[in-house]
């Protein structure tokens, strides 16, 4: 009986083994999707010195946000022409998370006794019932007349010294 025992037991663990290897690959899969999910500019509003971006799936860290800005602000800057800086040489980009989708403004948005009391951004040139967004911002970046960038995001700001230039 033993050996009986024995190989049943030791199929139920094969068995197992591969349950755990199909569990340890999706959630690699997922995790691996997640973190390489690419953001689509949705919609893009400007004015001199201000810019408000609006993307779909945004990047989820830090590091990812910022790397995102760098190396798309060439193709946001050749597609929509901006950011543009006001007169001393200065910008603020508002990159913010579109993934709800546009919004109807509506009275229950902004009923003061509401317990879910949602911020939403609207968009004047959107010519639509639905042109507003929860706002959930994914970061701000800051151009200053020194050609210095502040990126907030979250509840820190890292701060990037222009490069010497020779």
């Amino acid at each position: 009986m033993s050996a009986r025992f024995f190989i049943k037991w030791t199929g139920e663990l094969l068995r197992s083994k591969k349950n755990i290897t199909v569990y340890i690959l999706l959630a690699a899969l997922f995790l691996f999707r997640l973190i390489t999910r690419s953001p689509e500019i949705i919609y893009v509003d400007q004015d001199v010195g201000t810019m408000v971006i609006v993307v779909k799936q945004p990047p989820l860290t830090q590091e990812g946000k910022i790397t995102w800005w760098e190396v798309h602000e060439g193709a946001i800057k050749n597609k929509y022409g901006s950011p543009k800086p006001d007169e001393n040489g200065v910008y603020y980009v508002s990159v913010i998370d579109g993934g709800n989708g546009f919004k109807k403004t509506s009275q229950d948005n902004s009923n003061w006794f509401s317990f879910y009391n949602r911020k939403l951004y609207c968009f004047d040139e959107v010519k639509s019932e639905e042109r507003c967004l929860e706002n959930d911002e994914v970061m701000t970046v800051i151009h200053d007349e020194n050609n210095k960038i502040s990126y907030l995001i979250d509840d820190s700001q890292i701060v990037k010294q222009p490069q010497n230039e020779y």
